[in-house]
């Protein structure tokens, strides 16, 4: 079975919520000190498999990251290169050290490495703002494999196949897939359940098939199936019928080994004890990431975005952000639009205290009831 990540959450203490906090009060400096002190004990970073190691990997990446999004990417190579040193059998250093010689122009040029289908890859995942353990986690599993798939070859390792974003309704994972989308430089489809229902029986079975061939032909491409546990849902005592079953087994017949034909496939769910188990193995969705609440650093960008050409008067916004844990990307968009309600009743710019209101009469709803079960 595959693992989900140690890094976002279950129980392991993690760096993310401390640098979220510096990094939405721009202290970038103190930010890469912290990093400094969790990655810099017993390197090599990727030999163990205990999960503060891979707490520490996850950090490794996210510091690379934020220096790249700096410019610094001389510092960030000299990074990558030390861990290169230390432990030779790091793929995703190695890969990672490649990608950041050709962005200093030290390297040879992207299209001996990169397939012509695939362009040269931006730097930083535009309009992500914080959720850097996310953001680290998919850049070491899913990005660079795409991006260095010659590296990764010689190593005889597969590209990813299937990633299961996992988490509370409203928290960005359809997002997360078309940045995704854009990061790797790849074609991008959304699909939704209505879309594969058909009134024919076995129907549904024929509508898969032609959406996996279409994909093809459009390859490199991600197919982004929104609320999968519509599409897979569990056959085990669940009450779905011998007919539908055949839908979920030409579905799992299709996603088997997707990846090595150019289709990413991700799914989105709250529900994750709700999609069949047999899609969750190697082969088919066999990476699972939780795509939790915005941290901080995320909370402020959200706000300042929604609040973006609406006339408003200074604004604390990392106040407001640190007030508003645990809401969703959604639910602060409508915190947003509720106190431009208050200012628009009174002819008024929009100020702080409406959007403190409108948190306070639109309270964050309880993340802890998802089903997260494995």
């Amino acid at each position: 079975m595959p693992q989900k990540s140690p890094a976002l959450g279950h129980g392991v203490p993690s760096w993310s919520h401390h640098i979220a906090a510096l990094l939405s009060r721009k202290q970038v400096a103190p930010a890469l000190r912290f990093l400094d002190r969790i990655i810099e004990n017993d390197l090599p970073l990727f030999n163990a498999l205990e999960d503060f190691q891979a707490d520490r990997r996850s950090a490794w990446l996210a510091r690379i990251d934020l220096l790249r999004e700096r410019g610094r990417l001389a510092e960030a190579l000299a990074w990558t290169c030390l861990e290169c040193e230390l432990n030779p059998l790091n793929v995703a250093a190695q890969a990672l050290k490649e990608q950041l010689k050709r962005h200093s122009g030290l390297g040879t040029r992207p299209e001996e490495h990169t397939p012509a289908a695939i362009q040269a890859p931006r730097v930083s995942w535009d309009g992500v703002a914080g959720m850097r353990e996310l953001k680290a986690i998919l850049e070491r599993d899913i990005v660079l494999p795409l991006q260095e798939p010659a590296l990764y070859k010689r190593y005889r390792l597969d590209p990813p196949n299937g990633l299961l974003l996992y988490g509370p309704p409203g928290c960005g994972k359809t997002f997360i897939a078309r940045a995704l989308s854009s990061r790797v430089s790849y074609n991008f489809r959304e699909v939704k359940a209505s879309e594969l229902a058909s009134i024919y029986v076995h129907g549904s079975q024929g509508m898969i098939a032609q959406l996996f061939k279409e994909a093809l032909e459009k390859a490199p491409i991600i197919l982004f199936f929104d609320e999968i546990d519509a599409m897979i849902p569990t056959r085990s005592g669940s009450g779905v019928g011998h007919s539908y079953g055949t839908e979920v087994n030409e579905f799992l017949v299709q996603l088997n080994d997707c990846g090595k034909r150019g289709i990413l496939a991700i799914g989105a769910t709250n529900m994750l004890s709700k999609v069949d188990p047999a899609a969750r193995r190697p082969g088919r969705f066999d990476k699972q990431v939780l795509v939790g609440p915005p941290d901080v650093e995320a909370r402020v960008e959200a706000l300042r975005l929604h609040m973006n050409g609406r006339p408003q008067d200074a604004i604390d916004w990392v106040a407001l952000a640190e007030g508003m844990a645990n809401y969703s990307f959604a639910e602060l968009e409508l915190v947003v639009n509720e106190a431009a309600r208050i200012a628009l009743a009174e002819r008024r710019n929009v100020q702080g205290s409406d959007l403190g209101a409108a948190a306070r009469h639109n309270p964050a709803q309880p993340k802890h009831g998802f089903d997260s079960t494995s």
